[in-house]
């Protein structure tokens, strides 16, 4: 069967059926383009006539999560002189049973 579309307000065709249809599911010819052939009494949209040659649109991406905002006044905290003067000092060595049972603890 031979089919004409409408494309800028100007009659196109004919084209066979299989062509029709191919030209539409890649996208050439939209689901609302006017088409007729012989025996309709009137031009319709495409996806009226032939509903499943249009493809449904693929769904939308999601949305990507917005990234965490990071505040130019949020600085390191600067370690306090405590924390520095232990950590310049070597830890006192214990061995396995001092730590076991406890040498070196503070008596109360």
């Amino acid at each position: 069967m031979n089919w004409y579309f409408e494309k800028d307000g100007v009659s196109q065709g004919p084209v066979l059926e299989h062509d029709l249809a191919g030209r539409v599911q890649r996208g050439e010819i939209a689901g609302t383009t006017l088409v007729w052939h012989d025996g309709m009494n009137e031009w319709l949209p495409v996806a009226e006539v032939s509903p499943d040659w249009v493809k449904p649109k693929p769904p939308a991406p999601a949305p990507k999560p917005a990234a965490a905002k990071v505040s130019s006044t949020n600085k390191p905290l600067a370690p306090s002189k405590q924390t520095t003067a232990a950590a310049d000092e070597p830890a006192p060595k214990q061995g396995f049973f001092s730590r076991l049972f406890g040498a070196g603890k503070k008596k109360s």
